[in-house]
Formats: structure tokens, sequence, C-alpha cells
């Protein structure tokens, strides 16, 4: 360029590297800082995962303006306390029960092992039972195995960073093994506190950016498909529905979102919608992807 260029030419090209290679440091700093807090921030959440939570073993929901048990786990505490499907809560030592929530916050205050009293109504006719609450059974097996995937995907990230960080969409595969790093180690641990609600919707976001950069990776990657080329707009409206299931999340969990469906099983619902988006996202960039394989040179 310096021997060919005019000078004006050659100013001007020079001043287009330099911003490159600024961007470049850039992304790279924000990158590498996204990871350390990331780390620190699976690390104490793995720290914190074998807290237990206390539980009945009932699963209650809101119907009809009373806290009624949908489903009794055989062989828990509120099964051998009598408690049945369908049985309304009252109160549960003397404190009144008018939502769900209202339950495990008054199990979280009696703590493990405490003894819990429930004032019930069954067919009209009030009783009262007492249980031991016991903790909430956690397949730490499964958890610990998704701890060991996440970890994989950094590495895998890491290392195509370091040894081919010049190499197109290089980024972008770092970006994806580190909302899949995310995903797979920032877990809920059900302390209700600020760095609870931190892992709640890292996993979250996680969960729903994760297959959306996979699929955009396979829209570009040996190279960008004709059809998906032009512009913007048609990449921005890749991440439309994971943007749209995120707001949906929020406004059930904020409040500002109501519908008559009890929150146990809205939240039973919007876990399968996740699934189902995730899955369906995953599946359909790996057709597109072995798709251009057999086609790439």
């Amino acid at each position: 360029c310096r021997a060919k260029c005019p000078p004006g030419d050659r100013g001007s090209t020079e001043r287009q590297i330099r911003m490159r290679d600024l961007r470049v440091q850039f992304s790279s700093a924000l990158l590498m800082t996204l990871t350390a807090a990331a780390v620190i921030c699976a690390y104490i959440n793995f720290q914190q995962q074998p807290w237990l939570l206390p539980d009945d073993g009932v699963v209650w929901s809101e119907r009809d303006g009373a806290v009624t048990a949908l489903h009794v786990m055989k062989g828990a505490a509120g099964s051998r306390a009598g408690i049945k499907a369908g049985d309304v809560v009252l109160r549960i030592n003397s404190v009144p029960i008018d939502k769900a929530t209202d339950v495990s916050r008054v199990l979280v205050a009696i703590k493990i092992w405490g003894t819990a009293r429930y004032e019930l109504r069954r067919g009209g006719v009030d009783f009262g039972t007492t249980l031991i609450v016991q903790p909430a059974p956690k397949d730490f097996a499964a958890l610990h195995y998704q701890y060991i995937i996440g970890l994989a995907y950094l590495l895998i990230g890491l290392y195509v960073l370091f040894r081919r960080g010049s190499a197109p969409m290089a980024r972008h595969f770092y970006v994806l093994c580190l909302a899949s790093f995310v995903y797979s180690t920032f877990h809920f641990t059900g302390k209700l506190n600020n760095f609870d609600r931190v892992m709640y919707w890292g996993n979250v976001a996680g969960g729903l950016l994760a297959p959306t950069i996979f699929l955009h990776f396979c829209l570009v990657f040996p190279g960008v498909r004709s059809w998906f080329r032009r512009g913007r707009i048609r990449q921005a409206v890749l991440y439309l529905p994971a943007v749209l299931l995120m707001a949906v999340f929020v406004g059930f969990a904020s409040g500002r979102v109501l519908i008559a469906v009890p929150m146990v099983e809205m939240n039973w619902i919007l876990d399968r919608v996740w699934l189902g988006f995730l899955s369906v996202t995953y599946l359909l960039g790996g057709v597109i992807l072995a798709w251009a394989y057999r086609r790439a040179e």
C-alpha cells in the first residue's frame, strides 16, 4: 500500500487498520472481562449448590382463590402426614396461606427438620396435621455433569480463540461457547438473594441466546448464505424470538404480565416452551451446518 497508494489513500487505509486493531483489542478485553466474571460467578454458585431447600413434597397451586395440592409426592413428608391431591391449605404454623409461594416462604422460615402444623380443608371439612420439613430432593450427579459440560464449552472456546483468534468467526464461536458455559453453570439455588437472581437470569439468558448464536454461526460459516447476506436487519430478526421469550419470562416474574393460570403451572409451561425453542433452534442449526459442510470446498 505504501508503494502503490497515493498519500491520501495511504493515510486513510492506515487509519482504518488502526481502528480495526483497536476494535479487536477492545472486543478481546471485553470478552476476557466477561469470561473472568462468569467463571467467578460459576465457582461461587457451585460452592452454594449443596445448600438444600426445605420441602413438604407437595406441589401447591392456586385454584379458585385457594392454594390447593396439585400433586403429592409418594413417600414424602406431606404424603406421610395424610395430605392428598385436592386438599386446600389454610394456614401453616398459624400463618395464613394466600398464594402458593407463601408455602415456600413459611417453610424456609421453619427450616429443615423443623415441625410444621398444617391447617387444611378437604371436601368442606377443616382438619389439621403435623409434618417434619425435609430437604427437597436434588440430583447432584446431573448438576455436576452440567458443570463439566460448561467447563468443556469454555475450554474449547478459549483454545479456538487463542490458537485461531484471527480466523473468520473465531470470536463469534467463542461467544457461543461463553453463552453455553453460562447456561450450563449458572443454577438457581432457591436462596432468593440478589446473587441467586443473577444466577437465575443468567441461566435463562444463556439458554435463550446460546442456541440463537449457534444458529447465527451456522448461517455465516464457512461463508455467509446469499439470502442472509444483505444488511443487518435479517441478523437482528434472527434474535427476535429469543428477545421476545426473554421479555415473557421477565413479564411473568415481575408480575407485569398476569393471566388466569397459576404461577406454578405457568412456570411449567414456560419451561416446556423454552426447551422446545432450544431443541428446534439447535436442530435447525445442525441441519444448516450439515448442508453447508457437503458444499464446502
